[in-house]
C-alpha cells in the first residue's frame, strides 16, 4: 500500500540555501538578485494562517496538484468548476496543515495503517471510496474495481498519484470527523440548565391585555446626544466587528449587436438557408454551419415547443422552417430523420474498462473483440461472461441494466440502445471503455423526428463596439475621474447609476455581471472616490467605470459611520420609553385590566393560545419576545405592566397557568444538545487562527 512522504525541512540545506544566495549577490546584478529576493518576500505571499505564511510557489503547486487529480478523475474531461475547485482544495491543505493538524497533535488524533486499510478497502469504506467506486447508473459498488485500484499502484504514475490522494483525503476527512465527535461529546449540559429549560418551556400561560401602539411620528422633543451615542457604542461595540470589503458605484455600457449587425446578420442566415433548402444531409450540413451544434436526440411532439412542433410533425424531410430571431439568434430547422421509437428500453452490457495507455486500450480492445465475438455466436452465455469480465456493478446481475429512458445514457450508447432493434448485439465504445451490448425489451413506439436546426448568433461589429467603447470614454474625458464630476455628468446625461456594498476582495462578480475579477483589484487597490478607467467584465460583454465610495478594513466599524443607526435605535428606546412611561401614569391606582382599558379609551383583549418563556411569537401580535418573557413569570389575576414591547406598549393578567407534563428532562436535553451542535468549530479555529487570504491579489 502506498504512504504518503512525510516532508521535513532540514536545518543544513537552509543554511546551504542562504550561503548560496549570498555568494550568487556577488556575481550577479542588483537587479536579478532583487528577482531572487522576492521569490522570498512576503509580498509573494497568497495567505497567512496561524502566523504561517503561504507562499505563492507553494501555493501553486499544489494548485498544479490538484488540477492534475481532477484531470485524472474525470479522464480529462475538465468541467467549469474545475479550476475553481483546485484553487480552493489547494488552500484547504494548508487551512488542514496549520489549523487542523496542530490541534489532532495536540491531543494525540491518529489514523493507524490498519484503519486506513479498513476505510479503503475493508469493512468500514470511507464515503469517499464509496462515492468513487458506485455505479451511477445501478447504485451498486464495485468492489472488482476497489480491490483492482488498490492492488495495481505501482504499474501506473497516474494511479500512484491518485492513490496518493484518496489515501490523504481519507485520512483528512476521517480524523476531522473524529475531532467533530469529540468537540460535541464534550458539551456538557448541566441538571440546572435542563431545570430551568424544562420551567421556561413546560409552564404555559394564557393572558389578556391591552396594546397602545406606538406611533409612526417622530417625537420632535427627544434628543439623542453624542455623548449617548458614544456610550452605546462602546457597550455594543462587539456588534460592529467588520470585515474588509468596499462599497462602490458604477455605470455599466453593454456591448450588443447593433440594428446594422441584425440586418447583416440577417442576410447572412439567408444565404447558408438558401444551401441549407438544396442540400441532402441536412444534419451534417447543420453541425457545419451552425453556431450550436444540434443535438441528436429524436422528439415527441409535446417535447417541443408548439411553433416548432407544429413543423417538425407536418413538414417533410425536404421542407424547411423559414429563418426566424430568437433573442440574439437567428434560426431555421429541418427535419433530419423521422422514426418510430421506444421512450424506454432494457438492455445488458459487458463492459471493459481501460488505463490510458496504448498497451492497456489495446489489450481491452482485443479481449472486447473476442467477447463479442463469443456472446455472439452463443448468446446464451451473455449472463455468465458479464458476470465474470465486466467492469461494472451490472456484472452481478448478467449486464442487465434494466429499464431506462431515453437520453439517459451517454450518446453513442443511448443511439445504439434506441436505434437498433432488440436483440441485436453490438460492440462500441465510450469514454467508460468497450460495451458489448444487446437490447433485449424495447417499450411502445411513437413518431419521434430529429431536427437539424442552425443557429446564428448576432455579434456585435466592430464598428458597433469601438462606438460603445467611445461612449464610455467620453465619461472618463468629461468627468477628469473626479468623483464629484464623475456623479454631476451621470446625472445630467441620465446614465443608470448602480450600487454595489461590501465587495468582498475574492469576489468574481460585481450585481448579476460575471467575471468581474479585474474590476475587483482595482477597488482594492484604489482610494476613496477613485473614479476608475473603462473596464471589461462578463466575459468583456460589459464596459465598467466605477467609484469608491466606502472603505471598510477588518476591525470595528468606526462610530461615524454606525453614528445614524445608532441614534435610530436610542431615539425609538427613548420613544417607546416615553409611551411606557404614560401607561405607567395611567395605571395609578388601577387594579384591573377593565378599568385601565376603560380610562386609556382601548379594548381588553385575549391571547388565543399557550405563550411561554421561550416564545418569540404570540399569535394575534406577531414576534414579541419582552412580553413573552413577562407573561411566563407572571402571577395568575394580577395587573401588571408596562412592558415596551417592539410594535407597543402593553398592560396585562394571566387568566390561566397550564404545565405540560408531556415536556421532560430529555426534550429540554435533546433541545440543548441541538443548540449546542449548531455551533462549529469550524469557524471558530478559523478565526482563532486569524486566517489572511491574499490570493485575489494574485487570482
Amino acid at each position: 500500500m502506498a504512504v504518503l512522504e512525510q516532508i521535513r525541512t532540514k536545518a543544513g540545506w537552509l543554511i546551504l540555501c542562504l550561503i548560496s544566495v549570498a555568494l550568487l549577490s556577488f556575481i550577479i546584478d542588483p537587479t536579478s538578485l532583487q528577482t531572487v529576493s522576492n521569490m522570498f518576500s512576503s509580498v509573494n505571499d497568497v495567505g497567512e494562517i496561524n502566523g504561517t505564511t503561504v507562499p505563492y510557489q507553494d501555493y501553486s503547486r499544489r494548485v498544479e496538484y490538484y488540477t492534475e487529480v481532477e484531470r485524472i478523475l474525470y479522464q480529462g474531461q475538465q468541467s467549469e468548476g474545475t479550476a475553481d475547485r483546485a484553487k480552493e482544495n489547494a488552500w484547504f491543505s494548508f487551512i488542514n496543515q496549520n489549523i487542523f493538524e496542530k490541534e489532532y497533535k495536540k491531543i494525540g488524533l491518529e489514523i493507524s495503517a490498519v484503519e486506513l486499510v479498513d476505510m479503503a478497502k475493508g469493512n468500514n469504506l470511507s464515503p469517499i471510496v464509496v462515492n468513487l467506486f458506485t455505479d451511477q447508473n445501478t447504485g451498486q459498488l464495485n468492489w472488482e474495481n476497489i480491490n483492482f485500484f488498490w492492488a495495481n499502484a505501482d504499474a501506473n504514475t497516474e494511479r500512484q498519484l491518485l492513490i496518493n490522494y484518496l489515501e490523504d483525503e481519507i485520512i483528512k476527512t476521517r480524523k476531522y470527523e473524529k475531532y467533530s465527535a469529540l468537540v460535541s461529546k464534550s458539551e456538557y449540559i448541566n441538571s440546572l440548565q435542563i431545570k430551568s429549560g424544562v420551567a421556561d418551556r413546560a409552564t404555559n400561560v394564557e393572558f389578556n391585555y391591552i396594546v397602545q401602539n406606538y406611533s409612526a411620528e417622530r417625537d420632535s422633543s427627544i434628543v439623542v446626544t453624542d455623548k449617548e451615542i458614544k456610550q452605546y457604542y462602546n457597550e455594543n461595540k462587539n456588534r460592529y466587528e467588520q470585515t474588509e470589503s468596499r462599497d462602490v458605484e458604477y455605470i455599466v455600457f453593454s456591448i450588443i449587436p447593433s440594428e446594422e449587425d441584425f440586418e447583416k446578420a440577417k442576410e447572412k442566415m439567408e444565404a447558408v438557408a438558401a444551401d441549407f433548402a438544396k442540400t441532402t444531409d441536412a444534419r451534417q450540413f447543420a453541425i457545419a454551419n451552425s453556431d450550436v451544434t444540434p443535438p441528436a436526440k429524436y422528439y415527441k411532439k409535446d417535447e417541443l415547443s408548439s411553433d416548432l412542433a407544429e413543423f417538425a410533425f407536418s413538414a417533410t424531410k425536404e421542407d424547411i422552417l423559414p429563418v426566424y430571431l430568437d433573442n440574439y439568434s437567428y434560426k431555421t430547422a429541418r427535419i433530419s430523420d423521422i422514426q418510430n421509437l421506444p421512450d424506454s428500453v432494457r438492455a445488458r452490457h459487458i463492459l471493459i474498462r481501460y488505463e490510458q495507455t496504448q498497451e492497456s486500450y489495446d489489450a481491452a480492445r482485443n479481449k472486447a473483440d473476442s467477447l463479442y465475438n463469443l456472446v455472439k455466436t452463443n448468446p446464451s452465455l451473455f449472463p455468465v461472461v458479464a458476470l465474470s469480465n465486466s467492469s461494472d456493478g451490472s456484472a452481478q446481475a448478467g449486464g442487465d441494466l434494466g429499464w431506462f429512458a431515453d437520453g439517459t445514457m451517454v450518446q453513442p450508447f443511448n443511439d445504439s440502445c434506441f436505434l437498433k432493434p432488440a436483440g441485436k448485439i453490438m460492440l462500441l465504445e465510450t469514454q467508460f471503455g468497450f460495451h458489448i451490448l444487446q437490447v433485449t425489451e424495447r417499450g411502445k413506439e411513437t413518431k419521434k423526428v430529429q431536427i437539424a436546426t442552425i443557429v446564428r448568433d448576432i455579434t456585435p461589429g466592430k464598428a458597433t463596439v469601438n462606438n460603445i467603447y467611445t461612449i464610455a470614454n467620453d465619461v472618463i474625458t468629461a468627468s477628469e475621474k473626479n468623483y464629484d464630476k464623475f456623479i454631476a455628468y451621470l446625472q445630467e446625461k441620465g446614465i443608470e447609476l448602480r450600487k454595489e456594498n461590501q465587495v468582498q476582495r475574492a469576489a468574481t462578480r460585481l450585481g448579476n455581471y460575471d467575471d468581474a475579477r479585474d474590476l475587483v483589484r482595482w477597488i482594492y487597490d484604489a482610494n476613496l472616490h477613485d473614479v476608475s478607467d473603462v473596464i471589461e467584465i462578463d466575459s468583456r460583454q460589459q464596459l465598467v467605470i466605477a467609484a469608491v465610495t466606502k472603505i471598510k478594513e477588518t476591525g470595528f466599524s468606526p462610530l461615524e459611520d454606525e453614528k445614524p443607526a445608532i441614534e435610530t435605535i436610542l431615539r425609538l428606546e427613548k420613544e417607546h420609553q416615553a409611551e411606557a412611561d404614560k401607561m405607567k401614569s395611567a395605571m395609578n391606582g388601577v387594579t384591573t385590566l377593565e378599568e385601565l382599558a376603560a380610562k386609556l379609551d382601548t379594548d381588553v383583549k385575549q391571547s388565543v393560545d399557550g405563550t411561554n418563556f421561550g416564545s418569540m411569537y404570540i399569535s394575534g401580535l406577531g414576534v414579541e419576545p419582552k412580553l413573552a418573557a413577562a407573561v411566563s413569570s407572571s402571577d395568575e389575576n394580577r395587573l401588571y405592566g408596562p412592558v415596551a414591547g417592539d410594535l407597543g406598549v402593553y398592560a396585562y393578567s394571566v387568566t390561566t397557568k397550564k404545565v405540560d407534563e408531556g415536556y421532560t428532562d430529555e426534550l429540554e436535553k435533546n433541545r440543548l444538545k441541538r443548540i449546542s451542535e449548531g455551533k462549529s468549530f469550524y469557524e471558530i479555529l478559523i478565526k482563532a487562527a486569524k486566517v489572511k487570504d491574499l490570493r485575489p491579489k494574485f487570482f
